[in-house]
């Protein structure tokens, strides 16, 4: 079956923040990030295909798993695909998502040991880094603070490659309060700055902690600042004036993993 007018105009509809938001829906591009929802329990509403892929033997696989599930597949020309993909190419085939909603009071602190906030990181290719670094690591919670671009913007969505279905995100969190909260369950909450006086690798492990990263332009608020514990900084050995904030997320989480892993084996 064909994908129709209507259909085609919805899709396209949903390039628009505030139709994503009353919808609750997004598009997903391309054949790696569609394979990495079917392995989550995010749901799918549509899927349009170009039809070359529809005997291609390489997909057909993937194709039959959709259809086993329900989920509608639609041919799509090329033009059609590229009115409602964000990129140039969207590897032949699309989908209407449904979105994720996470809520901190469902997120089971007792058994967490790490999460990473985020204060006001509006660059998507930075907050994917972060998303992408979280689930690499396996994070517990990552947390969106007032100022994050918005977790289902078409270009975060794609630089994340599939880890936005991995691991809970909370949007909206008002860092300040949120961060004496969980000060007050027993974590330990390190704010990341280039003027931090501990150094990153010298900091105590806790076994409860929560990592707080701002954006390179304006670095963690000052109400911000004021909720955490102890300022950290990732020392500077070359001339480089900033950090990206996705390298700084990836490693710190990247040493935290380490700690764990030899407190592990003692």
């Amino acid at each position: 079956m064909k994908l129709s007018k209507g259909e085609l105009r919805y899709c396209r509809s949903l390039s628009q923040k505030k139709v994503r938001q009353a919808e609750r829906k997004f598009i997903l591009e391309g054949w790696r990030a569609l394979k990495e929802v079917l392995n989550s329990s995010t749901k799918m509403e549509m899927v349009a295909v170009h039809p070359r892929f529809l005997q291609d033997p390489d997909y057909s696989r993937l194709l039959s798993e959709l259809e086993s599930r329900g989920i509608p597949v639609k041919e799509a020309d090329e033009l059609q695909l590229q009115q409602i993909a964000e990129t140039v190419h969207a590897q032949g085939v699309i989908a209407v998502v449904q979105q994720k909603h996470d809520d901190l009071e469902r997120i089971p602190l007792d058994r967490a040991s790490v999460i990473v906030a985020v204060d006001a990181v509006s660059d998507p290719g930075n907050l994917g880094s972060i998303i992408r670094s979280s689930d690499w690591f396996n994070v517990d919670a990552l947390l969106l603070g007032r100022g994050c671009v918005e977790l289902y913007n078409e270009k975060l969505v794609r630089s994340t490659v599939g880890s936005i279905f991995h691991i809970a995100i909370v949007e909206g969190v008002e860092l300040p309060s949120v961060l004496q909260h969980l000060g007050s369950k027993g974590f330990s909450v390190a704010g990341f700055s280039g003027d931090g006086k501990v150094d990153y690798m010298e900091r105590q492990m806790s076994r409860k902690a929560v990592f707080v990263f701002g954006s390179e332009a304006h670095g963690i608020s000052r109400e911000v600042k004021a909720s955490v514990d102890q300022i950290v900084r990732i020392p500077r050995y070359g001339k480089a004036e900033s950090l990206n904030v996705g390298v700084a997320c990836g490693i710190v989480l990247a040493h935290e993993r380490a700690q764990r892993e030899q407190q592990k084996g003692t």
